[in-house]
């Protein structure tokens, strides 16, 4: 089941919604995350959180279309993202797109990403996206889709990511073990062509599409 969660960080341009929303079986807000299926024009199915970032009016004009909605107290051990993602996760989540969720607070963006831990460890796949980023977090391969010229970063979780191999970018690696405090930097590399992949054979590793 393919299900895209909005968050509330601001996003200038709805553009890169579009094919995500296309593909999804369920639609969840979480608190100001509906400011931005308003501006989609898009209707949710389900909203949570403890709605201290949105309007008032659009909370109220989403209740009179009977959308499902799960309040929680403002003094609450979860982030709103939290919330959403555990209702993704009891609704049968297999694959979970999270928009919104990348903005100027740098420790609300931390603690997203670390979320995709959480995922991960569940089989959950999980991208973070906004307009300039496309974040996951992998413990055995993926494949990158984009164009040549197109920026890519890997950044270890794990205290030692065992047997990097990185194919269809400009700097390769062959079986690498990739080490947190490693004097290796892993950032900026750059895509050859419309395909790439990256392999890991242990630990866990933020795999990341940037654009300046």
């Amino acid at each position: 089941m393919n299900i895209v969660l909005f968050a509330g960080a601001a996003i200038a341009d709805y553009g890169f919604c579009t094919p995500y929303i296309q593909k999804a079986d369920i639609i969840i807000c979480c608190d100001a995350g509906m400011h931005h299926t308003k501006a989609l024009g898009i209707r949710p199915n389900y909203i949570v959180g403890d709605f201290d970032s949105v309007s008032p009016e659009v909370l109220d004009e989403y209740r009179k279309e009977g959308i499902a909605i799960q309040q929680f107290p403002t003094h609450k051990d979860e982030t709103d993202m939290q919330l959403g993602i555990q209702l993704a996760e009891d609704l049968g989540a297999d694959d979970l797109i999270l928009i919104g969720g990348i903005g100027d607070r740098l420790d609300h963006t931390m603690a997203n990403a670390h979320l995709l831990f959480h995922l991960c460890k569940r089989g959950i796949h999980a991208v973070l996206v906004n307009e300039k980023n496309r974040v996951e977090l992998i413990d055995h391969e993926t494949k990158l889709f984009g164009k040549a010229g197109d920026l890519v970063s890997i950044i270890p979780l794990s205290m030692v990511v065992k047997g990097v191999t990185l194919e269809g970018l400009e700097y390769p690696l062959t079986d690498y073990d990739l080490h947190l405090d490693d004097p290796v930097i892993a950032v900026s590399n750059v895509m050859l062509g419309d395909q790439a992949s990256v392999r890991i054979k242990e630990g866990y590793l933020f795999v990341m599409q940037t654009k300046d």
